[in-house]
Formats: structure tokens, C-alpha cells, sequence
């Protein structure tokens, strides 16, 4: 009688890594749905269509250093209103809290950058934006790794 033949080891393992982080990334993107569904409407009510959120990793530190608002017209400030927030837990569990907008559009982005670049903080670190168009709720993530390098050449003498 003939066995069906079972995949290698190291297929089965991939294959469960794979779905593993598949489930972790729908955990990542259901939060981060429900945090737009929270700041979104409060942005658009104050005339915001635009904000972007500015993230740096130097120095084995990573922070948000910047929360810009835009207007139709050009800058505008950030209602000093209060906002849900919610998180991904190490252990899967979803926190949820009040705080300030801008402190939810912060968290909201350090959440995003870490969920998506791990160590972005570490070594020379990474820098990027967090860019939010309100009218359409698409959010854009552009990550700057930083890095040194060098170049060797050897010479027989």
C-alpha cells in the first residue's frame, strides 16, 4: 500500500511560521482599523485632511518627534480633544484607552512602525513618516533605514 508522501520538515515548519504571522498581521491591521475608525471622524470634523507623524530611531532610541496637522490651506493645529486608542498586547490581548489625539495618532504610528520594522530603533536607527490622508483614510508608511558601511581594499606590498 502506498503512503502519501509527507513534506519535508522544514516545509511543515515554514508553513506554520507562515500562518503563524499571517494571524499575527490580521491582529496588527484589525487594531489599527479600529483605531482610524476612531481618529478619522474626529479629523475630518476639525478640518484636518492631512497629518503626518514623524519618527526617529537614533541613538538606540526611537520616538515620535512630530505631529503635523494640514488644513485645505496649510497648517493647521491639532483640536486639543480627547480620542480612543487601541493596542495590540505582547500577549494578544487589545488595551483600549482615552487619551489625547495627539497622543493616539503618536502611539497609533509607533505601533505601525514597530509592528512593521522591528529594531527600528536599535543601532544608528531608522526614520521615517507616518502620512494619514483623512478624505480617503489611507494611511502611508515611508521607513528610512539608517546604516554604516564601509569599504576595504587590500594591497600586497
Amino acid at each position: 500500500m502506498d503512503h502519501p508522501a509527507q513534506p519535508p520538515q522544514d516545509v511543515v515548519v515554514a508553513d506554520a511560521i507562515s500562518a503563524e504571522l499571517q494571524t499575527a498581521l490580521s491582529a496588527v491591521q484589525a487594531v489599527e482599523t479600529r483605531c482610524k475608525d476612531a481618529f478619522l471622524p474626529l479629523l475630518r470634523d476639525h478640518g484636518i485632511v492631512r497629518v503626518e507623524v514623524h519618527y526617529d530611531g537614533g541613538g538606540d532610541e526611537g520616538a515620535v518627534c512630530d505631529v503635523n496637522a494640514y488644513a485645505a490651506h496649510g497648517d493647521a493645529d491639532l483640536p486639543g480633544i480627547q480620542c480612543d486608542h487601541h493596542a495590540l498586547e505582547y500577549n494578544g490581548e487589545v488595551s483600549s484607552r482615552t487619551i489625547a489625539l495627539e497622543d493616539a495618532l503618536s502611539a497609533f504610528a509607533e505601533n505601525a512602525v514597530c509592528a512593521r520594522h522591528c529594531g527600528w530603533e536599535n543601532g544608528e536607527g531608522a526614520h521615517g513618516t507616518i502620512s494619514i490622508d483623512v478624505a480617503s483614510g489611507t494611511v502611508g508608511l515611508t521607513h528610512n533605514l539608517r546604516f554604516i558601511d564601509y569599504e576595504t581594499t587590500e594591497t600586497e606590498l
